[in-house]
């Protein structure tokens, strides 16, 4: 019964969250860390973790897009996850820099409920999430000329637009092998009046992902999985994703992951591929190095050589899984 409960309340909250989807900035960097689209994730582990990533989109075009983050997540006192994040992104002569403060509680679903975190089982767990979040939007001074004195999206001609406050939520669902989330970004719907009418407000986004961990023999796991992607602005995507992952026999310190992810668009009317990631990473001791290449499928593809995310990251334990 407490299954089906629990079940039925995820139904729940992706039924009235009704949106579908919107780039968001640091959207693509979840294979390494679903902390940056689900707020529940903070603390989920009883290890602490240190993340830093980049992404760098459109090699070869001039003025591509740039987004650096960094981030930390911990658990606290028994039930209690802390964590935050900061990101600074450029967009041809746009600026954004921002971030996200997080409590999250966690409530054991394991018979082995002790008092002290050592002796309470985390394998089975239901969390809670939210955020609060900070954004800060300018623009390069070299958009500031008498010829673009007239452009609306210009607004007040200052550079510096204003910092505006938002906040996200999140569930997060741990059954042994099996892993489950759903958040919402952007709860309060942001209009950049300050940058003219022809500006969109940022929607209300959600994000909802699963996998399951399969056991095989020498250490080694293999996690399909699936990521969708929403919002009110009537679009939405779906990754499908698969993973191996293996601890090298004979040494705990050193392992590996490896996995392929297929990007595709389910907008009405418009569905098609979007792209393909390979990607990987590895653990040694507590250090942790990923890397991502984006195939872009579209149109788009045909004027750039792919998009680049890294990864570097400590731990304060050592992990069985590589992107919780």
């Amino acid at each position: 019964m407490k299954i089906k409960y629990i079940l039925a309340l995820f139904a729940l909250v992706l039924i009235t969250m009704k949106a579908k989807a919107q780039d968001e900035i640091v959207y693509d960097q979840y294979h390494f860390n679903y902390y940056l689209v689900n707020p529940a994730v903070a603390g989920a582990e009883r290890c602490s973790h240190l993340m830093l990533t980049g992404k760098f989109q459109w090699i070869g075009m001039e003025d591509a897009p740039m987004t650096q983050t960094l981030s930390f997540r911990t658990r606290v006192l028994k039930n209690v996850g802390l964590g935050a994040y900061v990101y600074n992104d450029k967009n041809g002569s746009s600026y954004r820099q921002g971030g996200q403060a997080t409590f999250a509680y966690h409530i054991p679903l394991s018979e082995n409920n002790g008092y002290f975190m050592k002796e309470r089982s985390i394998d089975r767990q239901l969390s809670f999430g939210v955020s609060a979040v900070a954004n800060r939007y300018a623009f390069s001074s070299q958009l500031f000329t008498d010829e673009n004195s007239s452009d609306p999206s210009l607004g007040n001609g200052d550079q510096d637009k204003g910092i505006y406050f938002n906040a996200n939520v999140g569930l997060y669902f741990l059954w042994d092998n099996f892993f489950l989330g759903a958040s919402a970004m952007n709860l309060l719907p942001t209009e950049l009046t300050e940058m003219g009418v022809d500006e969109p407000v940022r929607p209300l986004t959600y994000f909802a992902f699963l996998g399951y961990d399969i056991d095989l023999d020498n250490n080694m796991t293999i996690e399909p999985g699936l990521m969708y992607k929403g919002n009110v602005d009537e679009q939405s995507q779906l990754d499908v994703n698969l993973k191996f992952m293996q601890t090298v026999p004979d040494n705990e310190d050193l392992s590996y992951w490896l996995q392929a992810s297929y990007r595709h668009s389910l907008d009405s009317g418009n569905s098609q591929a979007l792209a393909f990631y390979p990607m990987g990473g590895i653990r040694y001791k507590r250090f942790r190095l990923g890397y991502a290449y984006q195939l872009g499928l579209t149109g788009l593809n045909h004027h750039n050589s792919g998009s680049h995310e890294i990864m570097l990251g400590y731990s304060w334990c050592i992990t069985k899984h590589f992107c919780r």
